[in-house]
């Protein structure tokens, strides 16, 4: 407990993925072992029973920020089906990200739609319609009048159920393509998800500056959860620091003065 207690009071390391881990090793540490006298049973089913209590409402957020700490991304307190159902939620907030740029989207999109390949056979298909128009073109100019040809009619359809129900909506042809973006967050995830564990001692914010490239949806979600504090110690230390600068002899000092003596007293050995 004392140890569990130092570390989630650091500031320089992500604290709140570490809670869920943290919580399920207590629990089972706090398991009474046969031998132990009746104080300490009772003292570890004291312990036991208001951890079990705590974090309830935040159960959701505290396994996504696990899952995207390389340390503890296997969730091994967690069930199969909660395991999957965490990471799934992680994938939808990655595919709401905005897609990559328009000058990307246009180059990848002809590349997927087969409209054309980087060897120039989309401008080569283009030239063969305008050639196509223009021999139109010159065999009616040199028709006469009397040897044009009415214009054809509609087809009749084989099936009449074709002419009702044909068309965009039910007619045939290709399925509509998977959003792109939910195919890459999925496959960058599952990529993520069988990536090595790092170690615990590790830094996890170290290991997604090196892997940001390679799972480009993801790291803003690596931001969005490893950037919340586990505990109030870091606020409850900027209090004890303003105690210490605003004394009775320096009741003089402005609001702002205030504020960049505690900003330097706080950051200036990290710049």
């Amino acid at each position: 407990m004392k140890e569990a207690t130092q570390y989630m009071s650091k500031e320089k390391t992500p604290t709140l993925s570490v809670i869920a881990p943290l919580q399920d090793t207590l629990i089972n540490g706090l398991k009474p072992i046969e031998g132990e006298s009746v104080v300490i049973k009772e003292m570890k089913a004291a312990m036991s029973g208001d951890l079990q209590k705590r974090y309830i409402d935040l159960k959701a957020t505290l396994h996504a920020c696990s899952a995207m700490d390389p340390r503890f991304k296997s969730l091994p307190f967690l069930t199969e089906n909660q395991r999957q159902e965490v990471f799934d939620g992680l994938i939808a907030e990655a595919q709401a990200q905005p897609m990559p740029s328009d000058s990307e989207l246009s180059l990848w999109s002809v590349v997927e739609e087969g409209t054309g390949t980087f060897d120039g056979s989309a401008d080569e298909g283009m030239a063969s319609e305008e050639e196509n128009v223009d021999d139109g073109v010159r065999f009616k100019e040199g028709e006469s009048s009397q040897g044009q040809h009415p214009p054809p009619g509609n087809p009749k359809p084989s099936c009449p159920l074709a002419a009702l129900l044909g068309g965009e909506r039910y007619g045939g042809g290709a399925q509509p393509k998977t959003n792109t973006q939910e195919k890459q967050a999925k496959e960058q995830m599952t990529r993520y998800k069988q990536a090595d564990l790092l170690e615990v001692k590790e830094d996890p914010l170290v290991w997604w500056k090196e892997h940001q490239y390679e799972y480009p949806l993801l790291p803003h979600l690596a931001k969005r959860y490893l950037c919340i504090p586990g505990t109030s110690v870091s606020s409850e230390r900027v209090f004890s620091t303003a105690g210490d600068n605003v004394t009775a002899q320096r009741s003089a000092l402005l609001p702002d003065h205030v504020d960049q003596i505690i900003f330097l007293n706080k950051n200036l050995s990290r710049m």
